[in-house]
């Protein structure tokens, strides 16, 4: 994906993550709840629409790193929603200031808690949510001793 200012960002090791795919049957809904849980979260104005196939994909980027991003991605209607339980297939972790606050983001915006805030030795806190199509991911907030 290139930058608002047309380059492309460096080109990362191999093995780093590259783009998240977020499943989604309504692209606007999610893009709406994702831009208004993350802020930081750049969209493309815009929804593409794959001229083979159909599929609408709102894609977006992180202000940091540069170049890291992905998008939300209109799945065919016969697809079924799925429930994924912690511990199968992959999560995705955000980093957030404070996990107590993000969660009553992610129920006022329309997602649900799948897994409470828990410690995670002495590090941090993690939780999992999902957002309202059902699609799993976790948030994870640094111990307040490790902030400093």
């Amino acid at each position: 994906m290139a930058t608002e200012s047309g380059e492309h960002p460096p080109i990362p090791p191999e093995g780093s993550p590259c783009w998240i795919e977020i499943p989604a049957r309504d692209v606007e809904k999610l893009k709406t709840f994702y831009s208004a849980l993350f802020p930081s979260w750049k969209f493309t104005p815009d929804i593409d629409v794959d001229s083979m196939t159909g599929i609408k994909t709102s894609q977006y980027s992180f202000t940091r790193p540069k170049g890291f991003g992905g998008g939300i991605v209109q799945m065919p209607e016969d697809i079924p929603l799925g429930e994924q339980a912690m511990g199968y297939g992959y999560t995705v972790y955000y980093f957030v200031n404070s996990i107590d606050e993000t969660l009553g983001r992610i129920h006022e915006l329309g997602g649900a808690t799948v897994l409470e805030k828990k410690a995670q030795s002495e590090n941090g806190f993690f939780a999992n949510a999902t957002d309202p199509e059902g699609n799993r991911f976790g948030i994870y907030e640094l111990h307040p001793s490790m902030k400093d």
